[in-house]
């Protein structure tokens, strides 16, 4: 009896919820401003909480039918400084001013720590995976606050998307997104990220922090922090791998 109650529960729960599309959706909203934007971002790596290295970043980005546009520039650390990465849709490019080189890149490769490419990207994921609500959960979010969320699982939708699988929680009171696994195509996971310091941001309360955990070595940590963010136009032609050798920050 006990069981087929919290069969019963769980399936009024579900039904009472919105679907998990409009759940990620709105969650991408609040994860990402709408309008084309610039950013900073401070990239710091830890190991057993303590500080191994930084990066420094200015951020560009832009949605485009669905999608992200975002040119990342390295500022800091001095034997980075230039370099930058494009993001177009689900295909990444370095480009290295020094040497005139220009490669496709995968987006989980490593930019510092545990932050990939991708994690400095914006990102829609609903868009980009298939959405299955699997119900609610209390769990700690990233300053150990238990928080009620809905349970979404997501598999991508094609074999460029940054990662295979992932488990979301996301707040079932506001939408915002607290907190995420991300697995490989064997199911192993990656990191488990938590989104934090929830702040207005260009109209809306948005995470301006997460922190990052290594899947296998949890004392592996990364921070990723976003300041002075302010609507920016940004031209179309920007977001070419073509264009990289000419741009210029204005």
């Amino acid at each position: 009896m006990k069981i087929l109650t919290t069969l019963l529960t769980t399936a009024t729960l579900l039904l009472a919820s919105p679907t998990a599309n409009e759940i990620v959706q709105k969650s991408d909203k609040i994860r990402n401003p709408s309008s084309s934007f610039y950013q900073k971002g401070l990239i710091t790596e830890y190991k057993r909480a303590k500080k191994i290295d930084s990066m420094l970043i200015s951020i560009y980005s832009k949605e485009s039918d669905g999608q992200f546009k975002t040119i990342v520039r390295i500022l800091k650390p001095k034997k980075d400084k230039d370099k930058l990465i494009l993001r177009d849709g689900n295909s990444m490019w370095l480009y290295d001013p020094n040497s005139k080189a220009l490669a496709q890149m995968s987006p989980q490769q490593r930019l510092m720590g545990q932050s990939s490419s991708a994690d400095v990207m914006s990102a829609n994921f609903a868009k980009d995976y298939k959405l299955k609500l699997e119900g609610t959960e209390h769990i700690k979010d990233g300053s150990k606050k238990q928080r009620e969320c809905y349970k979404i699982s997501m598999e991508a939708i094609s074999d460029d998307v940054s990662y295979p699988f992932v488990e979301y929680w996301v707040d079932v009171e506001n939408f915002y997104p607290i907190s995420a696994k991300f697995y490989s195509a064997n199911r192993d996971l990656l990191k488990k990220s938590y989104y934090r310091k929830f702040k207005e941001v260009l109209g809306q309360i948005r995470p301006t922090q997460v922190l990052i955990f290594d899947g296998v070595d949890t004392s592996k940590a990364t921070k990723m922090e976003f300041a002075d963010t302010k609507n920016k136009e940004l031209p179309d032609f920007w977001f070419n791998k073509e264009y990289l050798s000419k741009f210029t920050e204005e």
